[in-house]
């Protein structure tokens, strides 16, 4: 097998993270924090979020490792941030180390309390995909939160 063929799997998985990093990189750190009534959520909670998720789904459920981050609410943006690019280097590492035989591999999903299942047969194929769309919806979220606080959105 090639060198680079799994990247073709999700070629563009990056591509929000090309705009969000440099916006988030020079967003003033109190914009992390603000919250409104109307949403609860900050910008540091999405990201570390959508980073412990990734990592989460990544090391303890598809490759049964422990976790590597370590965010909560008291870590600081740049914590948050580097956090955040770290794990997609180390996803993107098991991403590129597979093969396409592994990537049908059966995973052992969790029973959760509210009843969530996975839409499909949880593959490693599938986990991938999960922490990708996953990312997307909560970046989304992002330019939501920017409006409502009112200042700047990332502009993807």
């Amino acid at each position: 097998m090639e060198e680079g063929e799994f990247i073709m799997l999700y070629p563009y998985r990056n591509d929000a993270r090309k705009t969000l990093i440099p916006y988030l990189n020079s967003l003033d750190e109190n914009f992390w924090f603000l919250q409104t009534d109307i949403y609860p959520n900050t910008i540091a909670w999405i990201i570390a979020h959508i980073a412990s998720s990734e990592d989460y789904w990544i090391n303890e459920i598809a490759m049964k490792n422990t976790c590597k981050l370590n965010l909560n609410e008291k870590s600081s943006a740049k914590e948050i941030l580097d956090g955040y690019i770290q794990i997609r280097y180390y996803t993107d590492e098991i991403l590129h180390s597979v093969s396409l035989s592994e990537l049908n591999t059966l995973i052992e999903v969790p029973n959760y309390n509210d009843g969530w299942k996975p839409p499909s047969e949880p593959t490693l194929n599938w986990v991938f995909n999960h922490v990708y769309m996953h990312e997307t919806y909560h970046i989304g979220q992002i330019a939501l939160i920017a409006h409502l606080n009112g200042f700047q959105k990332p502009l993807y």
